[in-house]
């Protein structure tokens, strides 16, 4: 029979060895303690270099003990059983590396006078001591926001603006400091109450840098493919209202388009160029690895950490089918470890019309009236009409009423930020609160959106990690209501009114419009139009996406992601009977609501291996299933009895019109693979491939097939160029591949049903019906691209000089072309794949840091990149008319641009204009009929004296020959100043807006036409007042002008003040900014930075199709944009 131990006699067994071991240890401790409290830092001046592959614990501190010739006291009681050591260290502090050997083993260690080092449990009496010290660089410049950590242990903190810190630390642990730019240092504390450091720059921390990539990350040095990141400083320079506004000018190869100033408005985004007709030409966003999210415009920038934006096949083709346009990836901030911080952002500032048009005065307009009807009068003797004015009345009216003041004002624009952040081993956390209010320079309109952000991460246990990222937000947007597609809007309304007419009239209401002068047209008072009208577009959105990864074997892990964005917006615009766009209906209301709704399950598997310290594998695959639905209803009515409820209830309306509806839904099914294999750091191999299967195309073409390749050659790892100090970096890569594109209408493959009417009886009854709206095409597939990129990746002189540069190729085929088709189908066209697209360009990439000492830094970033586009094919056909411009300046209805083989997307087709007829001679020498001297000479290119449409031409491109950028960033001691400039050059712009203003028209003008023909030799450039030669053609070469700009987008100075002596601030920093401060360009409208003459929004959620494409470059009305003036402060507690 075994004799066993009664439990409480092994309890009390326990518990008295444990005792009696603990008191022992008291007791030694406090003996060699008492000869010296403040222990020497014994080891910082030891270099040890050792190897050690599975060693015991034992064995390592023998082993430690031989290297560095010194002695441990311990009890071998002490250490753990199964502890095994395997570490590898070169010339190293002894006492880091014993840190090392120590660490997740519960044992710490002191350091005597005598060089005795002493080795104990942590709960054995070597309490913690308070370190504080100062992190500088190696100039001695403060380091700011340096993270420093107790290692092993879930304690740490971050450097002041004085780079100094203060800290709990067990008595004989160690610190380590780590800061972007600058190589991680670790320190024993070794019983130093004061530690100062100095940290070293690190020429490698930018090829170390991890950037974010397609399901996953990668070191910068290992990327095959054209990658650009925005991380950190990069992103805090300067207040952005969006996220996408953050890449204006920051990425070589991207174009960004403020389409716009009306606040809240989304941009237009291209990368590397234009490659489809009728489809999306957006990049896929993917926020927190949730992909298809519709834009940026909702994200807030103070919760952004990173921005990586993927332009090759090589780092696209991991989206497949949606990777065509490129990919932008945004990564939202998450807490760290032993960091818990409260930052407070906000800024408050004024905006004002950066630009005034020109016009007439009172008296100016009243004299170019008389001169129109003179000439009227002269071309149309049946039909006379009086001059407006006498003489004495034009002089005595004087400036009269300036509408653009009227108009626009000095708005404010403000924005509240607060975060908390922190963590510890197991969880880390990110809370983001933002209020951001924007009041557009004009009346009546604005933006404004609140937010809420939450991110979690948590490890359960040493293979379990879970956690998810969220985001709700409510935005309101007022818009101008008298804006509706190409319609004058109150921009173009206050350049069109009459200076003559007051603001308000003798009874003190507005004035209703231009009248009673005797005008071919008539306006209203555009002031009225903003603020007696209603437009308000609202959504509510919540993004979440949450994950789980399991590691299921070293270096193997999987990971599962299930994610919703949801969004429910709606518009709600009136328009009363009290101004002029709502005379007729006698009352409009409109309301429209959408709701769109995406779900995303994604499951991947990675692996991670190193062989023989030269190879090294990482590969990943996976699966992904999405659904996308929209809902969309929309209902107006007319004939309001009264003003009062506006489009609240639209049953008011005594005639309340058909309303729309549309419902929505699409799936992708996905599988997709990557596996990049290393070579001794020197030879990198990527492949990629993803099979898509998509709702959206033919029964006989579900699924798409898009691999690519990639190799890079890290040729500074060479043994041959290591001898060459001046090169830290040289690496040529090279990357094919094909990505889609499958951004069309959900159901463009199948047969539509839609409603039709047709009036039956003597007495027509209209019977309203179904009827197919289009030939279905079983083989409608997507788009497809295939791309070349060659690169170069160059740093010298430890990369204070470093350069990137691409070359790409890429031919996108099977473009969604209508085809024309006999009638007697009964359609006019059907939808199919028959067109191809060529993008080449050379994108450029500078970063210097001109200045680098202690007190005065100067850097400077350059960005070159330029692009030529094509349209290669059109099944057979050479030429499709596309664009439109409504009946705004085309009285005959001809297209404002062309797509023509050979020649890019986006060529503006019209007449040449050749200056001013000026005698009648000229003018019955050339042959020509219909026109008198003071109109304008329209070029007879095929020279048969009549003037119609076989005399267009292609007379300019939209799409600049190049885009570029100078980034300047410079601080002095505690100031920081940033200089941004970003410009275009080589683009036209159709200047639509001019045509109503330079003349035939009885509009109000440009103040240029005071100088306008009247008589021989007068001008070649100005019409006479009444010509309309030019409006009748459409088109024409005179108000096509250079779009080329370079603008001062921002400066922005701030100072960080010194709060080393706080107990409540870590940081402070005030700062003023200025924006769109000036611009040096010939274009004579607003703005140069011109996207389309269709500037509503949509909060909907949709992605920008097709149509967007064709009208790029026209300028109508477009709400002028505002110089901004900020003063901000950010504080971290």
């Amino acid at each position: 029979m075994k004799n066993e131990t009664p439990p409480d006699q092994a309890f009390l067994f326990r518990f008295k060895s444990r005792l009696i071991l603990m008191l022992n240890w008291t007791l030694i401790l406090g003996l060699l303690l008492s000869l010296d409290v403040s222990a020497k830092s014994y080891g910082q001046d030891v270099k040890v270099s050792l190897t050690l592959n599975g060693s015991s614990l034992k064995e390592a501190i023998g082993a430690l003990e031989q290297k560095a010739q010194t002695r441990f006291m311990y009890s071998e009681d002490v250490l753990p059983k199964n502890k095994q050591v395997t570490l590898s260290v070169q010339n190293e502090e002894l006492l880091n590396v014993l840190g090392k050997v120590l660490q997740n083993t519960g044992l710490t260690y002191k350091v005597t006078n005598a060089g005795l080092i002493v080795i104990a449990p942590e709960a054995s009496g070597l309490a913690d001591i308070k370190v504080k010290g100062k992190v500088t660089d190696d100039k001695g410049g403060p380091l700011p926001g340096v993270s420093i950590k107790v290692v092993g242990a879930a304690k740490g903190t971050v450097s002041n603006g004085n780079g100094e810190y203060e800290l709990a630390v067990p008595d004989g642990g160690s610190i380590q400091f780590s800061y972007v730019g600058f190589a991680t240092q670790t320190i024993a504390v070794a019983g130093r109450a004061i530690i100062n450091v100095t940290l070293k720059d690190d020429a490698n921390t930018e090829l170390n840098e991890v950037v974010v990539v397609g399901y996953g990350t990668q070191r910068k040095s290992d990327l095959t493919g054209s990658v650009a990141s925005l991380s950190g400083k990069d992103l805090d320079k300067t207040p952005v209202v969006g996220a996408d506004q953050m890449l204006q000018g920051r990425v070589s190869g991207l174009q960004l388009t403020q389409s716009d100033g009306q606040p809240g408005n989304a941009t237009s985004i291209r990368i590397r160029g234009t490659n489809s007709i009728n489809s999306g030409n957006e990049p896929l966003y993917v926020i927190d690895g949730f992909a298809g999210v519709a834009n940026l415009s909702s994200i807030n920038p103070n919760d952004i950490q990173s921005i990586e934006v993927l332009k090759d096949a090589s780092s696209t083709a991991i989206y497949g089918s949606r990777g065509a346009n490129g990919v932008i990836l945004v990564t939202t901030k998450k807490g760290k470890e032993g960091q818990n911080n409260i930052n407070f952002d906000a800024y408050y500032g004024q905006q004002k019309l950066s630009k005034k048009m020109d016009m007439m005065n009172a008296s100016q307009f009243a004299q170019y009236l008389n001169d129109y009807y003179t000439q009227y009068n002269a071309a149309n003797p049946a039909t006379q009409k009086a001059l407006p004015y006498t003489n004495d009345q034009i002089n005595s009216l004087g400036a009269g009423t300036d509408w653009q003041d009227e108009l626009y004002r000095t708005a404010p624009i403000q924005s509240y930020q607060l975060s908390f952040s922190g963590g510890n081993k197991d969880t880390r956390y990110y809370l983001g609160l933002n209020h951001f209010d924007q009041d557009g320079i004009m009346r009546n309109t604005g933006f404004r959106r609140e937010l809420i952000r939450m991110n979690l991460d948590r490890n359960i246990g040493n293979k379990i990690k879970v956690g998810f990222s969220s985001q709700i937000s409510y935005s309101s947007q007022n818009i101008d209501a008298t804006k509706t597609g190409v319609g004058y809007g109150a921009a173009g309304g206050a350049l069109n009114m009459n200076p003559i007419v007051p603001l308000r009239d003798a009874s003190g209401k507005y004035s209703f419009q231009n009248e009673p002068i005797p005008v071919v047209g008539v306006y209203g008072n555009p002031v009225a139009g903003v603020m007696l009208t209603q437009d308000n577009i609202g959504a509510s959105r919540g993004l979440i996406n949450a994950f789980g990864e399991y590691e299921l074997i070293p270096g193997l892990k999987f990971k599962t992601s299930i994610g919703v964005d949801f969004t429910s917006g709606f518009e709600k615009r009136y328009l009363p009977s009290t101004v002029f766009i709502g005379q007729a209906t006698v009352g409009q209301g409109y309301r429209s609501s959408a709701v769109n709704y995406s779900w995303l399950n994604e499951n991947t598997l990675s692996y991670t291996k190193e062989f023989n310290k030269n190879h090294r594998i990482d590969a990943l695959a996976g699966f992904s299933l999405q659904e996308f639905k929209t809902d969309e209803f929309s209902a107006s009515s007319q004939n309001y009895f009264t003003d009062a409820l506006g489009a609240d209830n639209l049953s008011i309306g005594g005639n309340v019109l058909t309303p729309t509806s549309n419902a929505v839904k699409n799936n992708l099914a996905s599988f997709f693979g990557r596996a990049n294999y290393y070579y001794s750091d020197k030879y990198i191999f990527t492949f990629t491939m993803r099979a898509d299967g998509s709702s959206r195309f033919g029964l006989n073409s579900k699924w798409g097939y898009f691999p690519s390749g990639a190799v890079a050659w890290r040729a500074s790892n060479e043994d041959f160029l290591k001898d060459i100090k001046q090169i830290s970096n040289l690496k040529l890569r090279a990357s094919y591949g094909k990505t889609g594109n499958q951004e069309i209408p959900s159901y463009a493959s199948l047969l539509q049903y839609g409603a039709n009417g047709y009036s039956l009886g003597t007495a027509p009854v209209r019977v309203v019906g179904v009827s197919s709206l289009n030939i279905p095409n079983p083989k409608l597939a997507w788009e497809s691209t295939q791309s070349f990129d060659f690169g170069l990746d160059l740093g010298l002189f430890k990369d204070r000089l470093s350069f990137v540069a691409d070359y790409y190729r890429k031919t996108t085929t099977d473009l969604l072309l209508n085809v024309a088709i006999p009638q007697s189908s009964g359609f006019s066209t059907i939808l199919l794949n028959a067109g191809k697209v060529q993008n080449h360009g050379l994108e450029l990439s500078l970063n210097a840091k001109n200045i680098d000492n202690k007190d005065f830094t100067w850097s400077t970033t350059l960005n070159y990149s330029t692009n030529k586009n094509k349209v290669a094919d059109m099944n057979g056909t050479n030429n499709i008319m596309v664009g439109s411009t409504g009946s705004y300046i085309v009285t005959n209805g001809l297209a404002p641009s062309i797509l023509r083989v050979g020649q890019p997307i986006g060529s503006f087709y019209g007449y040449f204009s050749d200056g001013i007829w000026q005698t009648q001679q000229q003018i019955d020498a050339a042959g020509r009929k219909g026109v008198v001297p003071g109109d304008a000479i329209i070029r007879d290119l095929d020279g048969n004296g009549i003037i119609n449409g076989d005399d267009r031409a292609i007379i300019g491109q939209a799409a600049p020959k190049f885009i570029y950028s100078i980034n300047n960033n410079f601080s002095y001691k505690n100031f920081d100043l940033a200089i941004f400039m970003q410009g275009v050059q080589g683009n036209k712009i159709l200047n639509i807006t001019k045509y109503a203003h330079n003349g035939g028209t009885t509009n109000n003008q440009y103040v240029e036409m005071t100088g306008a023909w009247n008589g021989a030799g007068s001008t070649n450039e100005l019409p006479r007042a009444y010509s309309t030669t030019e409006r009748a053609a459409g088109v024409v070469s005179r108000y096509l002008e250079d779009g080329s700009y370079l603008r001062l987008q921002t400066v922005s100075l701030g100072y960080n003040i010194p709060v080393s002596k706080s107990k409540v601030f870590k940081t402070a920093t005030v700062y003023v900014t200025g924006q769109n401060l000036w611009t040096i360009t010939r274009y004579s409208g607003y703005s140069p930075e011109i996207n389309s003459y269709d500037s509503r929004n949509s909060n909907s959620g949709s992605q920008n199709t097709g149509s967007q494409n064709l009208n790029v470059g026209a300028d109508v009305n477009s709400y002028p944009p505002s110089r901004t003036f900020l003063l901000g402060a950010k504080i971290g507690f």
